[in-house]
C-alpha cells in the first residue's frame, strides 16, 4: 500500500506551513519606529510636552489629535480667526508646510494616558448632559476625535473647561462654532467641570 499523500492534500499542507511561517515572521517583526518630529516642533515642546503630552496647566496635549483638526486650528490662529494668546509669536510665521508637518506628526503619536483628574464624577449625570448634545457624533464614541473634531479623551481638564467656556461665550472662533455654541450655551459651570473631569479620565 502506498503512503504517498494525494497531490491536493500535499499542496494544502504546504500552503498552511507557508502561512504559519509568514505569520510568525510578522509577529517577530520589530515595532514601527516612533515618528520623527519636524524641526519646527521644537517650539512646541515647552508647553505641549516632549511627546505631545502637556505638562503645563492650560496647554492642551496634542498627541493623537486628528491631523485635519490640528491643521485647521493652526491656520485659524495664524490667520487671526482664533485668538492665539501666548502662541501669537509662534504661529504668525508658520508656513503651510510647517502646519502640514505638525499635523501629521502629532496625529501619529500615541494618545496621552488618562489624566488623573481630581473630583467625583457621577457618570449618569455626565451621560444625561452629553447624550442629548450628541457629543459622540462628532468626537466618536470613545472621544478619540476625527476629521475636524478634537480628541477629548485624556485631555487636560482645565483646558476642556476653558474651551467649553469660550464656545459658550462665543469668543472661540473657527469651524464648528455654531454647533459648539449650541451644545455649550445651556451648560452651567459645574456641568463643564463634571464633563471635563470625565473626559480627562478616558483612555
Amino acid at each position: 500500500m502506498s503512503n504517498a499523500m494525494p497531490a491536493k492534500s500535499s499542496s494544502c499542507f504546504l500552503s498552511a506551513i507557508f502561512l504559519l511561517a509568514a505569520l510568525s515572521a510578522a509577529d517577530a517583526a520589530p515595532p514601527a519606529p516612533p515618528p520623527k518630529p519636524p524641526a519646527i516642533a521644537v517650539t512646541c515642546v515647552a508647553c505641549h510636552g516632549q511627546k505631545g503630552v502637556s505638562p503645563m496647566a492650560g496647554s492642551p496635549s496634542l498627541a493623537a489629535q486628528p491631523d485635519i483638526f490640528l491643521q485647521y486650528q493652526l491656520v485659524f490662529m495664524r490667520d487671526g480667526v482664533r485668538d492665539a494668546g501666548v502662541m501669537k509669536a509662534v504661529v504668525k510665521n508658520l508656513t503651510d508646510e510647517n502646519i502640514r508637518d505638525l499635523g501629521a506628526y502629532y496625529a501619529a503619536l500615541p494618545p496621552p494616558p488618562p489624566f488623573k483628574a481630581t473630583g467625583q464624577v457621577d457618570e449618569q449625570k455626565v451621560a444625561a448632559l452629553m447624550k442629548p448634545r450628541r457629543c459622540d457624533s462628532c468626537h466618536k464614541e470613545d472621544f478619540a476625535g476625527q476629521g475636524e473634531s478634537a480628541r477629548l479623551a485624556g485631555q487636560r481638564p482645565e483646558y476642556l473647561i476653558k474651551a467649553l467656556s469660550d464656545y459658550r461665550a462665543g469668543v472661540r472662533r473657527g469651524r464648528g462654532l455654531a454647533a459648539m455654541m449650541e451644545v455649550s450655551v445651556t451648560l452651567r459651570d459645574e456641568d463643564m467641570q463634571m464633563i471635563a473631569t470625565y473626559l480627562a479620565r478616558q483612555p
